[in-house]
């Protein structure tokens, strides 16, 4: 575990020992998942600080006709609810799904925010680590939000694949989503998703095989 946790931003300049010791101030606990299975159900599970320790899951959001969005995917490492947890909300407002069987971290948020009496020196690189993280998963949200600003299928998928292609540094790149997920994360019908990339083939404009990608045509 502190293999995974010592390459986790919210550990970021710390020694293994040092995880240890505030694994133990911050009562951390662990639960596993089944494939499948809710790790936070939105409206019903108390917000938390999680680390997913093994095995992927998805964030994913439900409207009232049960219209799903998806907010992001998960691999070991990665840190979610920490937001939530530190707005002091009641419950979830988003679901998090097990893709795989699973391993998860909890941390009380408590207990991260408000230093154990000795204010060691770890402790307080926690909470700059946590503030550090929230601003990016808020620069991250708002990327998502510029992808789906745009009113076309097309223009949503190249938004999106100009930024694969930044973020990787190549014009052959690799995304985090299959079609179906892609679709519900670009807000867009799946179909007509998927007739807009055969077309864009068609053209020259791309090539792809399962979730990898290769731009071939005018430059990004």
């Amino acid at each position: 575990m502190l293999d995974i946790l010592k390459n986790n931003k919210l550990f970021a300049e710390m020694e293994e020992a040092e995880i240890s010791e505030l694994l133990k101030c911050l009562g951390a606990g662990r639960i596993n998942c089944k494939k499948g299975g809710f790790i936070f159900l939105a409206g019903q599970s108390r917000p938390k600080v999680a680390v997913l320790l093994s095995g992927k899951a998805q964030v994913v959001r439900e409207n009232v006709l049960g219209d799903r969005m998806i907010m992001g995917a998960l691999e070991p490492g990665d840190m979610f609810g920490e937001t939530f947890a530190c707005m002091e909300l009641e419950v979830m407002p988003v679901s998090v799904v097990a893709l795989e069987d699973s391993a998860v971290l909890m941390l009380d948020v408590g207990r991260i925010v408000n230093p154990c009496q000795g204010a060691c020196a770890y402790h307080r690189q926690l909470i700059s680590n946590l503030l550090k993280i929230i601003a990016e998963k808020n620069a991250q949200l708002n990327r998502q939000m510029s992808f789906i600003s745009h009113k076309s299928i097309r223009s949503r998928l190249e938004a999106y694949f100009y930024d694969m292609m930044e973020r990787q540094g190549s014009r052959e790149f690799e995304i985090p989503f299959n079609r179906g997920e892609l679709a519900n994360y670009l807000c867009i019908d799946r179909s007509a998703m998927s007739r807009e990339l055969s077309r864009m083939r068609e053209e020259g404009i791309l090539d792809y095989r399962g979730r990898r990608f290769v731009w071939l045509g005018r430059r990004a």
